[in-house]
Parts: structure tokens; C-alpha cells; sequence
């Protein structure tokens, strides 16, 4: 039995992690005239370092075995890529609080296509937690909904968030189809190595005097948002029931909304306040399921957190991760 002291300790450290991993438009903003996809290249090595020594201590070598279904792998690392090009691109075209609450509709678009992709059943719950949060993104993209007017660079960083919300529903679908093929740990290895060969040619290219220039500030990206926030969130996650996990995943994006504030100097609009109640409002209907069993999978070095009810529609992972590879 976990003591209650124990059980408060992990809940501070899953209420740290989550803010944490809110705070990565910070970083992306204070890295200056690299590509995204180098970004995300070196992003994702401080993440693989991370697991690859993980697997050697803790010896879990016989998890990494690829079975069948490989190429869903190399579909996982396709949509992984995806959306860390769309989220960060997003976060520089159109800020902080938009892109990260237009990657957090992701839920929305997995209740839609589930039902054709994965034979889940559509409830009223998933119908209904999609029109509320569909209604929150129509709030915030709304043409002349703030007061910075409706221009070409807002559109285009629009339109990159549904992409990334999208592109990050697919990652979930492909993960739950998996589930029982794959560890999490397997999954994660296999497809962030993936992920780092595709992103190769673009890492490789990065002028010396540019990657020595941004070299603290990825460093410090790698390090906080992937090692010490991960560390974190795993030590807690192993204590604390899933959903809760879930609904306190919720701080990720009120967090990123208010880092924007208070150090990018982004202006918070009453249509994103309003936008940001009805998305994560949708989202916690979709994953709040009382006295519901659930299983969680591993939301590894910033990738993969699953919440796998006996509920038909939560038989897809409610998963708020892919973070510390993914933001």
C-alpha cells in the first residue's frame, strides 16, 4: 500500500512534468534560424539517448524485439515526424496557445475516424465531447476573433495546428492498434530511430556557427522538457490511476497558453480563453469514465501515455503524450 505521503509526492511530481512539458514554445522561440525538422532532429536525440540508456540498465533488450506488423512501426515514426514539424511550425507561425490547443484536439478527431479505422463503436459520450470541442476550435479560428485581425501568417499557423492534431490522432489510432503486438517501450525505440533517420539529412545540414549558436538552448530543450520533466512523470505515473494521469495531462496545454503569456509576451484574447474551456472541456468528457478500469502504457521518454477503458470508445488510447519526443 502506498503511503499517503508518497501518493501526495507523486502528484506533485505528475503536476511539474505536465507544466514542464508545456513550457517547449519557450525553447522554440529562443532557437534562432534552424529549420524545424533540425530542431525536431535534435530534439529527438536527447529523447533516444534517454531511452537507449533506460533499456540498458534496466536490461529490458528482449522488449525491443520486432514481431509482426513492422511496417505500422515505420507508420508511427512517419506520423511522429508529422507532428513534430506541424506543432513546432505552428507554434512559430501562429504562437504558443493556438498551436497547443490546436494539437490538443487530437481526441476529437480519434472519436471521428476510430469508428472507421479501428471498428470502435461511436457513443454519445465521444459524439458529444467532439461537438464541444469542435465548437472551442471554432471560437478560436473564428476570421477576426482577435485583435490581431485574421492575416496570412495566423491562417498558416491555423491551418499547421489541425495538421498537427491530426497527424497526432493518427500516431494514437496506429499505437492502439499495436497495443497488443508491441510494448510501449518497443514502439517507442523502434519508431523514434526511425524518426531520427528520416530527420538525418536535415540534422547533418545545420551550419557550425548556427548549431553552437542555439547549442545551450537545445541542450536545455533536451534536458528539461525530456530528461528531468520525463523522469518525473514516469516516477509518478506508476502511482496514480490512469485517468487521473489523463485529466491532470489537462495542465499541458493551460500551461503552455500561460508560459506564452508570461515569457514570449503573447497576448491571451478572451476567444482563447473561451477556445481553451470548450477543448479541454470536450477532452475530459471523452477520457472521464468513473469507476471505469484502465490500463496504462508507457508514456516513455516523452512519448506514448495510453488510457485503454473497458468502454468501447476509450478502447483507443486517450494518450497526451508523444511529449517528450513530440513537443
Amino acid at each position: 500500500m502506498i503511503s499517503t505521503k508518497s501518493s501526495n509526492y507523486s502528484y506533485i511530481e505528475l503536476i511539474i512534468s505536465c507544466t514542464i512539458f508545456g513550457a517547449s514554445g519557450i525553447f522554440i522561440k529562443h532557437i534562432y534560424e534552424m529549420q524545424t525538422a533540425s530542431i525536431i532532429f535534435y530534439r529527438l536525440i536527447f529523447g533516444f539517448t534517454l531511452l537507449l540508456a533506460y533499456c540498458i540498465l534496466t536490461k529490458k533488450y528482449k522488449m525491443l524485439y520486432l514481431g509482426k506488423k513492422k511496417l505500422f512501426i515505420l507508420l508511427i515514426a512517419i506520423f511522429n515526424v508529422l507532428t513534430l514539424y506541424t506543432y513546432f511550425s505552428s507554434i512559430k507561425y501562429a504562437g504558443v496557445s493556438l498551436a497547443v490547443l490546436l494539437l490538443y484536439t487530437a481526441p476529437v478527431y480519434v472519436a471521428l475516424l476510430s469508428p472507421f479505422f479501428l471498428k470502435e463503436k461511436r457513443t454519445k459520450r465521444g459524439i458529444f465531447s467532439m461537438l464541444v470541442s469542435i465548437a472551442g476550435i471554432l471560437i478560436i479560428i473564428l476570421p477576426g476573433s482577435s485583435a490581431s485581425g485574421y492575416d496570412a501568417c495566423l491562417l498558416t499557423g491555423i491551418v499547421l495546428g489541425i495538421l498537427s492534431g491530426l497527424s497526432y490522432s493518427g500516431t494514437i489510432m496506429t499505437v492502439s492498434y499495436l497495443k497488443d503486438e508491441y510494448s510501449g517501450i518497443a514502439q517507442l525505440f523502434w519508431s523514434t530511430l526511425i524518426s531520427l533517420l528520416i530527420l538525418l539529412p536535415f540534422g547533418s545540414k545545420v551550419p557550425a556557427d548556427i548549431f553552437f549558436m542555439n547549442m545551450r538552448t537545445l541542450f536545455l530543450f533536451g534536458l528539461i522538457t525530456t530528461a528531468f520533466a520525463s523522469v518525473l512523470y514516469l516516477n509518478s505515473v506508476a502511482k496514480i490511476r490512469a485517468q487521473t494521469v489523463s485529466v491532470l495531462a489537462l495542465l499541458e496545454p493551460v500551461s503552455g497558453i500561460f508560459f506564452g503569456f508570461l515569457f514570449l509576451h503573447e497576448p491571451i484574447f478572451l476567444n482563447t480563453i473561451q477556445g481553451c474551456f470548450f477543448i479541454i472541456l470536450g477532452a475530459f468528457i471523452l477520457i472521464y469514465e468513473p469507476g471505469n478500469a484502465a490500463i496504462m502504457s508507457l508514456k516513455s521518454s516523452g512519448t506514448y501515455l495510453s488510457v485503454i477503458g473497458k468502454n468501447k470508445l476509450l478502447n483507443i488510447p486517450s494518450i497526451y503524450s508523444s511529449w517528450i519526443f513530440k513537443k
